[in-house]
């Protein structure tokens, strides 16, 4: 009974270790999500920049996992290529030892007085920025508190024959000549890894060695191999987000993965070079780890410290030594995973959701995509309509049915992103991308509409008049339109010109409007033709009204646009008839 309790003590200290880290992930998620994106614009420039990104935000939200997933959905989307998401990994891999370094240190003494304030922070905040402050605060205390339990108990474990029996089987200390046994180093690596794969975070498990270390139960020569391990374990993750993604994403987790394995084989093939220090032979790693930590590491002295810095020291080595093959590692992936059929770009990447921000940008692209695709329906329709294409009905239904389900699946997209926690600026987004997609989809109804007149003027030729009318206006929208995506791929739009040129548009269509207006009453009841061509000019002009709506909303979701934005207008017309 008393067994069961040490263990079910332990398990309890694990599983508020893990909570409060995710809680304090979460919490710095929040606080920096906006500025994520900020740190994704420098990723551009060159591999040095994309590793201190991805060491930027992983240390920022203390997760390379999370990172690792987002960089795989970034790929996803068409945001990284292969050669840029690798140099995030390498930084990421960098940054997730600050939360070894961070647990190896003692502050067992605050984690009751983090979590008092914040659970006191989160009771009595209301905005995001500050309740991820408190989140982050109670995150930290939480953690330090699963780890104090942990430790705590596992002294206690530590004196158990079966324990200790038991974690003597992977007992990896090196003989008199200071060499360690192979077979026991793998036994760790692999314990380290079946451990990561299941908790799916290496620092869980980094913590977890250091609270063994701290305990006795295992001293620097077992950790270290551990922690190996837990470095491949932890690649998993990102190897389940790559499931169902396109070739550049699978890639991207592949090289997670083989720069794990390729450290892991490199440090672990060093042990072979056994030097002599103060009477005691060992590795180098093992003498470098020492030489750069406070305390003894070989007689036990300060073992969490250890642990934490061997964790740094073989991710930093590992960035040094493979940061010049970053376009080979690129080329062996691409090698080992073929192109596909078919390429495949998800605009709307699910895992973007984690930060709002880049998921209203996904969502911004997607809209911009749509309303292309939308004019594109529209101008076929109008070419078929006076004789300069062909298309068939099918056809042109079957791309206004692909147009209505951009809608829901942008609208579904955007209902996901309401779920997350948001700044008041992403909370404002949100209904002007509705509008704006709706005003989208009614451009491909209206493109059905028009299309549907060109069968009442088949029996007749058009006449030269009503193409040169309807064309005179078409140019003016299809200039409109491109105008508009522009608008939401760059955020760049000066809404004075959005109304001239929608003023334009609508003069134009009116004065044509007036003048075949008047030949339907000279000619009594009107021709077919005249009337489709009132019908289409009507038409045009609405879908020059719902490209006016896109375009002046840009500046409500501007920010989440292109890599910047640049707005020119000193009001913004939120409702328009």
């Amino acid at each position: 009974m008393e067994r069961l309790d040490l263990i079910v003590t332990v398990l309890g200290g694990l599983a508020i270790f893990v909570y409060g880290m995710g809680l304090m992930s979460e919490g710095l998620t929040q606080i920096a999500g906006a500025r994520l994106k900020k740190i994704l614009g420098f990723i551009t420039r060159n591999r040095v920049m994309a590793i201190i990104a991805g060491a930027a935000v992983t240390a920022v939200i203390q997760s390379s996992s999370a990172t690792t997933v987002m960089t795989v959905g970034f790929v996803n989307a068409g945001l990284l290529d292969l050669v840029q998401a690798i140099g995030v990994i390498f930084g990421a891999n960098i940054g997730t030892t600050i939360t070894g370094q961070l647990v190896s240190l003692k502050l067992d003494d605050l984690a009751l007085p983090a979590v008092v304030l914040g659970v006191a922070g989160l009771m009595l905040s209301k905005r995001v920025i500050a309740r991820g402050t408190w989140k982050t605060v109670l995150g930290f205390g939480l953690l330090f508190l699963g780890m104090t339990m942990m430790s705590a108990e596992l002294k206690t474990v530590a004196k158990e024959p079966a324990f200790i029996a038991f974690f003597s089987k992977f007992d990896c200390t090196p003989g008199a000549n200071g060499f360690m046994p192979i077979l026991s180093v793998l036994g760790a690596v692999a314990v380290g890894t079946f451990c990561t794969m299941i908790v799916q975070s290496s620092s869980a498990t980094i913590g977890i060695t250091i609270a063994l270390a701290e305990a006795g139960l295992i001293n620097i020569w077992t950790a270290v191999p551990i922690v190996l391990g837990d470095n491949i374990g932890t690649t998993i993750t990102a190897a389940f987000a790559s499931i169902g993604t396109n070739s550049n994403a699978r890639r991207t987790a592949l090289a997670h993965a083989l720069f794990n394995v390729i450290g892991t084989v490199v440090v672990v093939s060093s042990f072979i070079f056994v030097i002599r220090i103060d009477a005691l032979k060992a590795p180098a790693f093992f003498h470098l780890v020492d030489m750069v930590t406070p305390g003894a590491a070989f007689s036990g002295e300060f073992p969490g410290r250890h642990v934490a810095m061997a964790h740094t020291l073989f991710n930093v080595t590992n960035v040094c030594l493979l940061v010049f093959f970053i376009p080979l590692l690129a080329r062996l992936c691409q090698r080992i995973i073929k192109d596909g059929a078919k390429q495949r770009t998800v605009v709307l990447e699910p895992h973007l959701l984690v930060v709002p921000s880049l998921a209203l940008r996904a969502a911004s692209r997607a809209l911009a995509e749509m309303t292309r695709r939308s004019w594109t329906v529209a101008s076929v329709s109008l070419n078929t309509l006076i004789g300069r294409a062909s298309a068939d009905e099918e056809s042109v239904t079957r791309a206004e049915k692909e147009i209505d389900d951009m809608q829901l699946k942008i609208r579904d997209y955007l209902v996901g992103i309401s779920q997350s926690k948001l700044s008041e600026s992403e909370a404002a987004a949100l209904p002007e991308l509705l509008h704006c997609i709706n005003d989208a989809e009614r451009i491909s109804d209206l493109a059905l509409k028009v299309y549907r007149k060109t069968s009442r003027v088949r029996e007749s030729r058009i006449s030269s008049e009503a193409i040169e009318g309807i064309g005179a206006i078409a140019s003016k929208v299809r200039s409109f339109s491109h105008f508009a995506v522009e608008a939401l791929k760059t955020s760049r739009v000066d809404i004075a010109e959005v109304e001239a040129a929608e003023r334009e548009i609508h003069e134009l269509a009116k004065s044509t409007t007036r003048h075949f207006t008047l030949r339907v009453k000279e000619q009594g009841d009107g021709s077919a033709n005249d009337i489709a061509t009132l019908s289409v000019i009507s038409a045009l002009r609405d879908i020059a009204r719902h490209l006016g709506n896109i375009a002046v909303r840009v500046p409500t979701f501007g920010m989440f646009c292109g890599q910047g934005a640049h707005i020119e207008s000193q009001q913004i017309k939120n409702e328009r008839k």
